[in-house]
């Protein structure tokens, strides 16, 4: 498939336009006018690059396109420049998408995540842009904690991480924005919501769910946001037959 087709239907699914984001999303790196081999990843990094090679893929696509980031020097020296040689030398283009992959409805990090717990009548919330970022979604009945983290520790390969419970002790909806997505706690408490799921939490996170009496529960930056990658490259292999595939090289954070 021609490069230029290829990132119209990239930008048809994933509308990065609509999104107010910190990085670009899109084609970030042209090294060849054809698409034929995609590797998928959560972060651009020198592994990810290594399994492109290994796979003869001619594509990347990640959710983090590090080096690319709003305010990073993308002078082409250092640790970015090999990274930049290397792609060129191989012929593989770089595409990133952030907020995109995290709020989209179908093949989204969060709604990902509310399906496989089970939440139904999910919805969008934490607008950035035109569009939201995080999901809330209800349990058909309340719930325990317990059965709560139970359920999380289904959908995550490693488990959760961290538990912060001080708040319900029944759970009905749930709020979920992966990655770094706890600023969305106050949102979420005025939807009505009894837990928030996360990737990572900073500092004062702690602290003010213990003042505040809510629920948090964080299950990794990185594993919270497989999904839509993964997703991203079932779709790609289904619908233009082009093959794709995820590779996970795993981040503890």
């Amino acid at each position: 498939m021609q490069l230029v087709k290829f990132s119209e239907w990239l930008n048809d699914l994933l509308q990065p336009s609509a999104f107010k984001d910190y990085c670009n999303n899109g084609l970030c790196v042209e090294a060849s006018d054809k698409v034929t081999r995609i590797v998928t990843g959560v972060s651009f990094r020198d592994r990810l690059i290594d399994a492109a090679i290994e796979e003869q893929a001619d594509c990347i696509i990640v959710h983090h396109p590090n080096g690319f980031w709003n305010g990073e020097n993308r002078v082409l020296v250092g640790k970015f420049g090999e990274r930049m040689r290397r792609l060129m030398q191989h012929g593989i283009s770089l595409y990133g998408y952030h907020l995109p992959l995290d709020g989209h409805m179908e093949v989204g990090n969060n709604v990902s995540i509310a399906r496989a717990m089970g939440l139904k009548n999910i919805e969008g919330f934490m607008q950035e842009g035109e569009r939201t970022i995080g999901v809330v979604g209800s349990f058909a009945t309340k719930t325990s904690r317990e059965a709560l983290l139970t359920s999380l520790n289904a959908v995550f390969e490693h488990g959760v991480q961290q538990t912060l419970l001080y708040g319900s002790e029944t759970i009905r909806k749930v709020a979920i924005c992966s990655g770094s997505g706890a600023s969305g706690i106050d949102e979420a408490r005025a939807l009505g919501c009894d837990a928030f799921i996360t990737g990572e939490i900073k500092e004062a996170v702690p602290i003010l769910c213990e003042e505040l009496g809510f629920n948090l529960i964080s299950c990794g930056h990185h594993r919270t946001e497989i999904f839509g990658v993964l997703n991203l490259a079932h779709k790609i292999q289904t619908e233009l037959d082009i093959p794709a595939k995820f590779v996970d090289i795993d981040n503890p954070v």
